[in-house]
C-alpha cells in the first residue's frame, strides 16, 4: 500500500517535521534569537512612543505658558498700566502734560 504524501506545511503544523538531531538545536537557537530580538525591539518602540507622548504633552503645556506670559507682558507694558503701577508704588513719576520740546544746538 502506498503511503499518503503530506505537505511540508502540514508536517510543521502537526509537529512531524523531520530534521536531523544535530541540526534541531541550531534551529531552536535561531528561533530563540529571533524571538529575543523581536521582544526587545517591541519594548524599545513602546518606550519611545511613551516618551514622544510625554514630550508632546510638555510642548503643549509650554506653549500655553508662553502665550499666557506673552499676553501678561503685553498688558503690563501698556501706558495706562505703567502709569497705574508707578502711582501705586509712589515713584514720583507723572504723565507729561506738555508736548516734548526739541532742543537744538
Amino acid at each position: 500500500m502506498a503511503e499518503k504524501k503530506t505537505s511540508w506545511l502540514r508536517k510543521i503544523v502537526t509537529g512531524r517535521i523531520e530534521m536531523p538531531f544535530d541540526a534541531s538545536w541550531k534551529y531552536a537557537l535561531f528561533i530563540a534569537l529571533l524571538s529575543f530580538i523581536y521582544i526587545t525591539n517591541r519594548l524599545e518602540m513602546e518606550a519611545r512612543v511613551r516618551r514622544i507622548s510625554d514630550l508632546t504633552k510638555e510642548i503643549k503645556e509650554l506653549r500655553y505658558e508662553h502665550i499666557t506670559t506673552q499676553s501678561e507682558l503685553m498688558n503690563m507694558s501698556k501706558q495706562s498700566e505703567v502709569l497705574r503701577r508707578t502711582e501705586a508704588e509712589n515713584l514720583g513719576l507723572h504723565e507729561l502734560t506738555e508736548p516734548p520740546r526739541i532742543v537744538e544746538r
